[in-house]
């Protein structure tokens, strides 16, 4: 079950960025190129923040489950 969990997290995560990178472009292109550069960079650092506290926590649990299964 856990590991479904993971797997669709980590879609969720992909697909979160996916839409921020859209709403960035598309405000970029039709209101202020500013507005939408920060969208992208703003949105793509918050995204590599939260998904880098997801990832090591999937890992965590992956690396706890080989050693659990080695003993």
């Amino acid at each position: 079950m856990k590991d479904f969990v993971i797997s669709v997290n980590n879609s969720v995560l992909y697909i979160a960025l996916a839409f921020l990178w859209l709403i960035g472009l598309v405000a970029m292109f039709s209101s202020s190129f500013l507005s939408g550069l920060a969208i992208l960079i703003g949105g793509t650092l918050t995204w590599c923040i939260v998904s880098g506290f997801w990832f090591v926590q999937s890992a965590t649990y992956e690396e706890l489950r080989k050693l659990n299964a080695k003993s």
